[in-house]
Parts: structure tokens; sequence; C-alpha cells
């Protein structure tokens, strides 16, 4: 996959720390959502603690591109790192609700500053004609990680307790921050526009809201995130409570989602027209919230597995081709600002759902949940296929983007 990519040894250097990172990640999710179930917490607290990563995501976001824009990326990549060691150490002993969502919250602004810095970095390294298969590589390299990741802490959280879960997860920042120290390639602010002067200076969401194909495109996959993400929340109480399994099933039905978007990052990576990835990002999406409504009918756990891998593939081929999409239509020197924005969109429906999905589960069962969203999320995946097919003729180039 990365044999013929150009800048291979900087790419193979900035996966690996960011796959290493993801892995810690999802590692420390599943011990972190099991400490809370353990604990008596309930769902809207649960889904306090998951929606506070995305919280900084929405707030920070103009501050987030004009700071990625504006600056040296391997000091923001260090520093960022840097942070996120820090605010995980304490999540090691933490069990109380409040100072966790803090320091999830300080991990978020962490990593959105990390992760724009990222995204806009891979194309310098790779080369614009290379951006498709570096995005895909990206994908699925980092999906491989965690398809692994919610096992593997269901297993270390029942053997030895959620501390170590945590502490894993704060090894692998060391990691991903020594990474960023060893990448040549890097993007300085005197490659891209004075973001101090900022009222010459597009904000993301002006550039994206001038786009024919990203505007319509990324409103209709953000509907779909706000309406299937509050799932997240009760997964862990439909599989223990409703389907009387153990915690090694709820690491084993996220394990098999991550999979099947693996495959599907995969996939992607040879949609190489943007018509193509434009409807690849719509069908995947419906292809989720397929797999997502079979939950609400399961009989017993194991038929979760299947109904994973299923939405997990359509969710690898709709974020891949999107992230692609998003890339190729932006310059540059507005790379930083777009993917800050974007993030915020997409954290911030994300976050909202999660949020929503605590307030829903006091009234609902979590079958119930599963249904209401996997069936409201096609219906909102088929109105974007109907609209958008009316405007596909018109999407033909990228817009160009002025300064004002």
């Amino acid at each position: 996959m990365l044999n013929n990519l150009p800048g291979r040894r900087d790419l193979v250097i900035a996966l690996t720390g960011r796959m290493v990172s993801r892995f810690g990640d999802g590692v420390a999710l599943v011990a972190l959502t099991l400490r809370l179930q353990a604990d008596g917490a309930h769902p809207y607290e649960v889904g306090l603690l998951l929606g506070a990563g995305t919280i900084p995501l929405v707030l920070l976001s103009r501050f987030v591109g004009q700071l990625v824009d504006g600056h040296d990326s391997r000091l923001l990549l260090i520093a960022g790192g840097s942070t996120e060691v820090a605010a995980t150490i304490p999540l090691i002993f933490l069990h109380s609700v409040a100072p966790m969502v803090v320091l999830v919250a300080v991990l978020g602004a962490a990593a959105s500053v990390s992760s724009a810095t990222w995204s806009a970095l891979i194309p310098r390294v790779v080369g614009e004609e290379h951006v498709a298969q570096a995005v895909s590589a990206q994908s699925s390299l980092n999906v491989l990680a965690l398809v692994a990741a919610p096992a593997v802490g269901g297993l270390l959280a029942g053997a030895f307790g959620s501390g170590l879960p945590v502490a894993v997860d704060a090894a692998t920042f060391v990691v991903v921050t020594v990474a960023a120290a060893l990448v040549r390639t890097r993007r300085a602010p005197a490659e891209v526009p004075d973001v101090d002067e900022s009222a010459r200076v597009r904000g993301g969401f002006a550039i994206l809201r001038g786009d024919p194909v990203l505007a319509p495109l990324l409103t209709g996959v953000a509907l779909v995130v706000l309406l299937v993400g509050m799932v997240d929340v009760v997964l862990v109480y439909l599989v223990r409570d409703t389907l009387h399994a153990g915690g090694v099933w709820y690491g084993v039905t996220e394990a098999s989602w991550m999979a099947g978007m693996v495959a599907g990052s995969i996939g992607a990576g040879v949609v190489r027209t943007e018509r193509g990835q434009v409807r690849a990002t719509m069908t995947g999406a419906a292809l989720a919230c397929a797999g997502l409504a079979g939950f609400a009918f399961a009989p017993a756990v194991v038929i979760l597995v299947p109904l994973s891998v299923l939405g997990g593939i359509g969710n690898g081929y709709a974020g891949t081709c999107m992230s692609t999409l998003l890339m190729m239509r932006t310059p540059d020197s507005a790379r930083g600002r777009v993917s800050a924005t974007t993030n915020a969109i997409l954290g911030g429906a994300q976050g909202a759902s999660l949020l929503l999905g605590g307030v829903v589960a006091v009234a609902l069962s979590p079958r119930a949940i599963y249904a209401v969203a996997g069936l409201l999320g096609l219906a909102a995946a088929g109105v974007l296929a109907v609209t958008t097919a009316f405007r596909t003729p018109n999407w033909a180039t990228p817009v160009d983007l002025p300064a004002s």
C-alpha cells in the first residue's frame, strides 16, 4: 500500500505513530466506559464523558485552524502530544466523573490541534497526486489498530482493573510525540497565509460553505452522525444488561465494527473519481445505518458481530472517501482551517449525539434506541442521495478560494 508513495520514510513514521496512539485510545475508551458502568454510573454520565472530548472541537475550531495554518507543524505536534500525556496520567487513578470529564476535554483540545496538523501535513509528505492513496492507508491502518484495541481493553480491565489500559494509552501518546519529532517534512508558517490578519483570511466554515460538493455532502454526513452516534452510549448496556453477555463481548463487538472499517477503508482507496467518492460516501453511510438498525432485533450477542462488520464496512467507505474529498478540494494553504472546521462539524454532531443518547436512554431501552437511530439514519442517507443526485452534474472542479 505504501511502497510506491513518495515521502515513504516520513509517511511510515507518521502513520505508525498515529496507529499506535489510536490503539491506546481504543484500549482506554473501553476501560473507562467499563469503569463507569461498574461504578454504577447512569447512561447520561457515560454520554457526558464520551461527549466531553468533542466539545473543544466545536468551541476552538477557528482558533485551531488558524493555529495550524500559521505555525510550524513539528512544534504543534510535539506540544499536542505532550499535553495528551500529561492529561492521561491522572485518568489512571480517577473514578469521579467530574474531573474525568475535565481531563477528557483537555485531551479533546490537544487532539483537535494534532489531528488538524497531521491532516494538513500528509498531502505535503506524499504530494497532491497521491492524496487518495495516503488517506486510504492512513484510515485503514488507524482502524486496524482499533480492531484489537476494544477486546484488549476489555481483557486488561477485567484482569487488572481499568488503570492499566489507561496507562497504556499514556505510553502511546509518548510514541506519537516521538514520531512527530522524527518526521522531516514540515509545514512552516512562511508557506501559508498570515493568519494574524484574520480579516483577510477566510475561515473554514466560509470555505466549506462555498464549495458545491463539500457543503451538501458534509451537511448530510453530519446529520447521519447526529442520528446514529447516540448508540455509542448504550452499546455496553445492550451487551451486558439486555443480552446478558460479559465485557469481552462488548470489546469483541467494537472490534468487529473496526474490522469492517479496515475493509471499507482499503476498498475506498481504489475509488479515484470525485463522482465515485461522493456516491461511496452516501452509500457507505446508508450501509452503516442498516447495520445499526439490525442491533435492535438481535436475539443473541453473537449476531452483533456480522452486523458490526457490515456497518463498519460502510463506515470505512464513507469516512475515507469524505476525507479524500476534503483534502483534494482544499488548497494546501487552507487545509488546517478546513480540517479543524470539519472536525468541529462532525465532532460536534457526535458530541451532541452522545449527549442526546444519554438523555434518550432515560426513556427508551437500548433496543429501541438502536431502532430509532438506525432507521432515522437510513432515512437521512436516502434524502441526501436524492438531493445530491440533482446537483452531481455541476460538481466538476474545486471552487477557487479568494483571500477574503
